[in-house]
């Protein structure tokens, strides 16, 4: 009997190599009908069972809220606020939507508010239908508050001369879509982290941009990263450093 149950398992690998070839000759042809929009789609497939494998192995007991969208999720970043001079530096600004919504409900008056783009949009192409010069405004928006202020230009060229205001809480808002630009944003704010700050993702639905960047800064960083909660089912994602 051990014999001829030693021959059956035989069977089985060889019928399993053959499964896979087959397997991988279908996803060639399927591939070379896909389009760029549809592989991307696929990779943000990817992007979101990697998340949350690494959620279950690396914080098992985490509970991180799950909200509809940005603002609710803004607000969860807000509820974390023990500051009473926060500073908010938010990556990529556009039209100035989250800076609006920050300038209002960040009420400390000792809060700054600093947001950085160069407003040339972005500095290379993304994802397909998101080519290079992609959100380009030209100028800052207007927001009426004295607390907020703007730094124009490219992230590597405004970011070595910023002169860090005076703060007693950090959060970062990382809506800047391209690995090169949120890796210079995280390599930048490593030395300024501290337990409680915030950090959150606009575009974590990409494992080639935002997800590396924030994969090889913590790679490296001595710091933990908690995640808090989540947007729109894993596009938007809210951190504190401890």
């Amino acid at each position: 009997m051990k014999q001829t149950r030693s021959r059956r398992l035989k069977l089985p690998s060889s019928l399993d190599y053959h499964l896979k070839s087959i397997g991988h000759r279908a996803f060639l042809n399927a591939g070379r009908r896909a389009t760029p929009m549809q592989l991307a789609s696929l990779r943000s497939m990817l992007t979101y069972l990697e998340l949350g494998h690494w959620l279950a192995s690396e914080h098992p007991q985490a509970q991180p809220l799950m909200v509809n969208y940005d603002f609710a999720l803004f607000e969860v970043a807000h509820r974390h606020i023990v500051g009473r001079a926060p500073l908010y530096l938010e990556f990529g600004v556009w039209e100035g939507r989250s800076m609006r919504w920050w300038s209002r409900n960040l009420t400390q008056p000792d809060a700054t508010l600093v947001g950085f783009d160069s407003f040339e949009g972005l500095p290379e192409d993304w994802r397909p239908g998101y080519s290079a010069g992609q959100f380009r405004t030209g100028k800052p928006p207007h927001i009426d508050d004295s607390r907020v202020s703007f730094q124009v230009g490219w992230f590597d060229e405004t970011l070595p001369r910023f002169e860090v205001p005076d703060h007693d809480q950090m959060i970062i808002n990382v809506d800047s879509d391209l690995y090169s630009s949120a890796a210079t944003v995280l390599g930048w704010a490593e030395p300024y982290l501290r337990p409680g700050t915030l950090i959150y993702f606009d575009e974590f639905c990409d494992r080639d941009h935002e997800v590396r960047a924030f994969n090889d800064f913590r790679a490296k960083s001595q710091y933990q990263f908690e995640p808090l909660g989540i947007a729109r089912g894993g596009t938007n994602w809210l951190f504190e450093v401890s």
